[in-house]
């Protein structure tokens, strides 16, 4: 009943507060020049924009083969086991399914084998800005 009452209230002072403060648009006038050169021209001319090529670098990051990634895997999989959980195959792959299937069948810590660094690729996109 309370959000009801609550509800109502906002409903009304909102739509009381839109009916009675508003205010008819008016436009600004347009001003001519008297001089020559800017006769057919009724306003300053603007900012123009302009854009240019901009090349920025992503990062690639790898979550199967982070430097840490068997010893999360593994202890993931062994707690996913303590708790009962069914098996379910990682999709983040490489070492850290490979931890995690030994976690889960409780085999023996091997360690990571493999790791691979991160890829940082190019790519180009544009910037715009004003003068």
């Amino acid at each position: 009943m309370k959000k009801i009452i609550t509800a109502s209230l906002v409903a009304l002072a909102t739509a009381t507060g839109f009916l009675v403060n508003n205010q008819p648009a008016q436009a600004h006038p347009r001003r001519y020049y008297p001089y020559p050169l800017y006769r057919n021209y009724p306003f300053y001319r603007g900012p123009i924009s302009y854009c240019y090529p901009v090349t920025n670098w992503a990062i690639d990051q790898d979550p199967g083969y982070h430097p840490q990634a068997y010893a999360d895997g593994y202890r993931q999989g062994q707690q996913s086991k303590r708790k009962g959980n069914t098996y379910k195959p990682r999709t983040a792959g490489g070492e850290f399914a490979r931890g995690f299937d030994d976690g889960y069948y409780g085999r023996e810590f091997s360690g990571q084998k493999h790791v691979v660094p991160n890829e940082y690729k190019p790519y180009n996109t544009s910037q715009c800005s004003w003068y």
